[in-house]
């Protein structure tokens, strides 16, 4: 008896296991897959790239000139000793602290790019497990029908025997041959349940994979929340802090810029010049001009820091719509499970007065539809209770 006790503890461990390991396959086949997870590395490494773009200095300026030509001749001659043939090279040198800075707004920006990939990791999470369960209602959805079909078909023979003895009418017959029409009609609505669901599963996950379908069963809500650690409201905090990186760049703005040139002019006949030139911009406009640059930035932050603010508020108040609509679900799910076990003792007694005619089929059946409904209706919950975990599940 405790080996039997113990092959049993085991097997349903095993189950359990082999339950859990199928939708965790799933999400692990998504990762590996689907081609929007792939996409962000891209991203991310196009704005380190522009990072590094962002420190160096821009390319230098050649020019080519012909100087100081007269108009009879437009070409350099000996007789204008002023003309000649010219090459210059300009570069526009930046400031250190302004590309340091400029590159620090596109490191931001790729760490902006990690907390959008977690967070679409939990979003594609979220679709594949409710859709999951969906999967997994029509297989539950096809027990129940099949198992109803069972029971009709017994109906049938109880009540063949009765009218082949004349205690039994032909319509109670034709009342039953109806009642398992229904019963197939709904059986091919679970199968296009399933067959739909299965190729949304596939379209997200970026491939075929081969699924079972779990039992469904009262999952685990989420027992701690923290939405410090929400996916949008660490993407709104990653923003801010771009914010903040394009405020210091605007600071410096007004930094002048320097441009240094070089020249070389050949004359005819006389000796060539050299010209050296350094320039830098003067920031006269600073006032009407930089300055807007840093109240702009300024305004940004003060904007996504209230954005910041709604998303926590909307966050918090999901987990715990959330929580609620899973407590008030389980509380239905409890009163459908006693209807059940009541219902069932009322079949067994309606079952008992049938054979000593005491009742009639249509009672009988009245009572079985109402089971029959019943169990759909639990099925249906526990789908929805799971759904319900997966969405909380994904705001953490």
């Amino acid at each position: 008896m405790l080996k039997r006790k113990l092959f049993v503890l085991l097997f349903l461990i095993g189950v359990s296991f082999s339950e859990t390991d199928e939708l965790e396959k799933l999400l692990d086949f998504a990762l590996k897959n689907n081609p929007a997870v792939k996409s962000y590395s891209n991203l991310r490494s196009s704005f380190l790239h522009k990072a590094e773009f962002s420190r160096s200095l821009p390319n230098p300026t050649l020019f080519l000139s012909l100087n100081n030509l007269d108009t009879e001749r437009y070409i350099p001659h000996r007789k204008n000793p002023m003309s000649g043939f010219g090459i210059y090279l300009s570069q526009k040198y930046l400031l250190p602290v302004k590309r340091e800075k400029t590159s620090q707004i596109f490191l931001q920006k790729s760490s902006e790019v990690e907390i959008m990939e977690e967070k679409f990791k939990k979003e594609l999470f979220k679709k594949l497990k409710i859709l999951y369960w969906d999967f997994a209602y029509s297989f539950e959805m096809e027990r129940i029908l099949l198992k109803t079909k069972e029971e009709i078909e017994f109906l049938k023979d109880i009540t063949e025997e009765k009218f082949r003895y004349g205690k039994a009418l032909l319509s109670d017959l034709l009342l039953l041959k109806v009642e398992l029409l229904k019963v197939d009609e709904n059986l091919a609505r679970a199968e296009r349940l399933r067959e739909a669901t299965i190729k949304r599963i596939h379209a997200l996950a970026g491939g075929t994979i081969d699924l079972k379908g779990s039992p469904l069963k009262v999952p685990a809500f989420p027992s701690r929340f923290l939405f410090e650690k929400n996916s949008d409201v660490l993407l709104q905090r990653e923003k801010l802090k771009t914010l903040k990186a394009q405020i210091e760049r605007a600071k410096v703005e007004h930094y002048p810029d320097l441009t240094l040139s070089a020249g070389y002019t050949i004359r005819p006949d006389i000796p060539n010049l050299i010209t050296l030139k350094v320039g830098f911009t003067l920031p006269v406009w600073k006032e009407k001009r930089e300055n807007m640059l840093v109240l702009e930035a300024q305004e940004k932050y003060n904007y996504q820091l209230l954005q910041l603010k709604d998303t926590e508020l909307k966050v918090q108040g999901e987990f715990n719509a959330l929580r609620e609509s899973y407590r008030i679900t389980r509380k239905i799910l409890q009163t459908v499970e006693e209807e059940i076990e009541e219902k069932k003792k009322e079949i067994e007694a309606l079952l008992l007065a049938y054979r000593y005619e005491k009742t009639d089929i249509r009672e009988i059946l009245r009572a079985y539809r109402i089971l029959w409904d019943l169990e759909l209706k639990k099925a249906q919950l526990l789908k929805e209770l799971n759904q319900i975990t997966a969405r909380a599940e994904a705001l953490q």
